[in-house]
């Protein structure tokens, strides 16, 4: 398959992805109701919605609307929503790692792949079904045009795991906590204060890169010793692949051992066009569900098929055929979860790349 076909697959996902996610949210009224959810401060008759966190009202009313959206799918309020999120976010939140990874490489990169806090908030904004097709087509466009090396800035790749646990993880478990200690774990008030201070991950995690680089250029040029970028290359998508595989084994453990009827794999991740999930009357739990769920499977697929593309585009790429790495993806998706299959796919596509281009040789 040619390059144009293949960024012409990942946009016109996006597309689908925009009428799947927000068109269905606005045709059954989902959209609407968030909107007043966060203009009043009101979630339900019993239960307000904190609507003034900073004092500027934009940011504020923002929050609101990211806060209402997730506040049923990470309160503890039905299992089988909870667990949705929590796989999908342990796919989500490794996909820092990779766009971090492809920013440090060196060379010239379009304004896309050097900016990747741009489709950070546009996933937390939009939907990752969204944005990660797009940025898998910018990002396919530039492989195909450069030569794509190994990280060689020490700096910023002793950063990575440690911007991907406390910018991305650290939130992530804070604000899921009551999938596992259960609803009443913590109030209202408190759980919405988390998600507020959770929502803004994409920004915590460029700042706490940035940081730690600047940090890391200090000690070395006072003449610490680093080991190679390689290497810490390698443990931030060994990392990624960790926290992913144990979010997804958990989710699965979960399932398999819930008495309730309706923690089942159906009901959790498979879309009933326009109403949602059975069982389910609160529009502002049932619609971002169904949003969600289409939302997961749009970044799930999208991300598996660029981990296949990219080995598969490789000069000296795995020595198996497409079946049979297409069945590996596969298998792996099945077991560890997407995140950490497509996080130990590019962690074996890191030690194919070579380190300098063919005019450096």
């Amino acid at each position: 398959m040619g390059v144009n076909t293949i960024v012409f697959c990942y946009r016109a996902q996006a597309v689908l992805a925009v009428f799947l996610l927000w068109g269905i949210f606005l045709l059954n009224g989902t959209l609407k109701a968030l909107l007043l959810a966060a203009w009043h401060g009101k979630l339900s008759d019993d239960v307000p919605l904190k609507n003034d966190y900073t004092g500027v009202f934009v940011v504020d009313y923002l929050l609101a609307l990211l806060v209402a959206f997730f506040y049923y799918a990470t309160n503890g309020s039905d299992e089988g929503y909870q667990l949705l999120v929590f796989e999908g976010y342990s796919t989500l939140q490794s996909a820092f790692v990779w766009l971090y990874v492809e920013m440090a490489r060196p060379g010239q990169k379009p304004g896309s792949i050097e900016r990747p806090l741009i489709f950070g908030i546009l996933w937390q904004c939009a939907g990752a079904g969204i944005a990660l097709p797009l940025y898998y087509a910018h990002h396919i466009l530039w492989i195909d045009s450069s030569d794509i090396l190994r990280v060689r800035n020490v700096d910023a790749a002793r950063a990575l795991p440690f911007s991907f646990l406390l910018g991305a993880i650290f939130p992530a478990v804070l604000g899921s906590a009551p999938t596992w200690n259960g609803p009443d774990s913590r109030t209202p008030e408190v759980h919405q204060k988390l998600l507020a201070a959770w929502q803004p991950d994409p920004i915590w995690v460029s700042l706490i890169q940035y940081v730690l680089t600047k940090s890391s250029a200090g000690l070395r040029s006072r003449g610490e010793v680093h080991p190679n970028a390689q290497l810490w290359i390698r443990t931030a998508y060994l990392v990624s692949a960790a926290s992913s595989a144990l979010g997804h084994i958990y989710t699965m453990g979960r399932i398999f051992l819930s008495t309730d009827e309706g923690t089942n794999l159906v009901r959790m991740c498979l879309p009933f066009p326009f109403t949602g999930p059975s069982g389910v009357p609160d529009i502002l739990a049932r619609g971002p569900w169904l949003y969600l769920q289409y939302d997961i499977l749009s970044f799930d697929a999208a991300s598996l098929s660029w981990a296949f593309i990219l080995l598969t585009r490789m000069p000296n790429g795995p020595r198996i055929s497409k079946l049979a790495l297409a069945v590996l993806l596969l298998a792996g998706f099945v077991t560890i979860g997407s995140g950490a299959t497509v996080s130990l796919a590019l962690y074996v596509r890191e030690g194919m790349l070579p380190e300098k281009a063919k005019d450096e040789r």
